[in-house]
């Protein structure tokens, strides 16, 4: 009877990361005696009620699985941790953050609990049958570690390229739950008063960090993914962005593509296609990017200013 006991727990922690519960061993048919036997010899503790089966390796997974089972019922995985379960900037996968409405538990290292009674059932969503915040509710965690606009932005563009969320959602979780006072609260209403609804989210984060150093200099936004036409209307090539009422084009270029013989001879190509169009074709380059943006938005300044003077 033991025999079959232990095999059923074994594979209900097999679809665990190897950890499990005390009510999951008694679901087993394993009572107490036999499941305070079997810890130290087969099972190791990692909270008290929760354990790891022998042989099964501690990853990050098990660990956030771990520490959700022993948070108990409307407890997630939350703020950074979440971030790097939706690989959006901000993550770490070297702790465990959660948020519970109350730690009964023992502390150890690597392991951040946010008490809070503003977690329902709107703010989680099972990944992998992890609990975890919502990408929504992640960002407006994350705001009160990171209380900037601009990183939010970064962090916001990157949860939008993987569609983890919308304009809409974000600010229904946003008005939920911001309240004056509260940490991040005026960083993420920055942000989100930048993001346009109608906008495509940025293909890059060298893409964000142009937009920022336009906004910077005091230019308008680009079209960004921007497809020109000839006269006849036929597509003539996508330029990264673009200000078409000023015939301007802007291309990224990083070290990512210079390595690359096949991406070189492709922006060659579409560079030629849209000076024909009559476009002037500027390079944002990654280092001027990270320091500021000034040599780029000098140089659209200046086009600006000649299309702007009488012939």
């Amino acid at each position: 009877m033991f025999l079959h006991s232990d095999r059923m727990l074994a594979d209900i922690a097999s679809a665990q990361d190897g950890v499990f519960t005390t009510e999951d061993a008694r679901r087993s048919g394993l009572a107490k005696p036999q499941v305070d036997r079997r810890v130290g010899r087969s099972w190791s503790l990692v909270y008290d009620g929760v354990y790891r089966i022998a042989g099964a390796p501690a990853t990050w997974r098990s660990e956030l699985r771990a520490a959700a089972f022993a948070a108990g019922e409307g407890a997630a995985i939350s703020h950074r941790s979440a971030a790097a379960v939706y690989e959006i900037p901000a993550g770490r996968d070297d702790l465990v953050e959660l948020t519970c409405k109350r730690w009964l538990r023992s502390t150890r290292p690597g392991l951040v609990v946010h008490e809070s009674r503003r977690l329902d059932s709107r703010d989680i969503q099972f990944v992998d049958g992890i609990p975890v915040t919502t990408p929504e509710r992640t960002v407006l965690d994350l705001a009160s570690q990171f209380p900037r606009a601009n990183y939010l932005e970064f962090v916001i563009q990157a949860a939008r390229r993987k569609r983890l969320l919308t304009y809409d959602s974000t600010k229904a979780t946003f008005d939920r739950h911001a309240r004056r006072g509260l940490k991040g609260v005026s960083a993420l209403r920055e942000a989100l008063e930048r993001w346009d609804p109608d906008s495509r989210p940025t293909e890059s984060e060298m893409e964000t960090m142009l937009l920022q150093a336009l906004r910077r200099s005091g230019l308008p936004e680009p079209a960004v993914q921007h497809n020109v036409l000839d006269a006849r209307g036929q597509f003539v090539a996508r330029a990264d962005a673009a200000y078409p009422a000023f015939r301007i084009a802007i291309e990224y270029d990083s070290m990512q593509e210079h390595s690359d013989e096949f991406q070189i001879a492709r922006d060659a190509k579409r560079r030629n296609k849209l000076q024909a169009a009559g476009y002037a074709v500027l390079s944002a380059r990654h280092t001027d990017l990270r320091s500021g943006g000034t040599e780029i938005c000098e140089l659209i300044a200046a086009i600006m200013r000649q299309s702007a003077e009488p012939a």
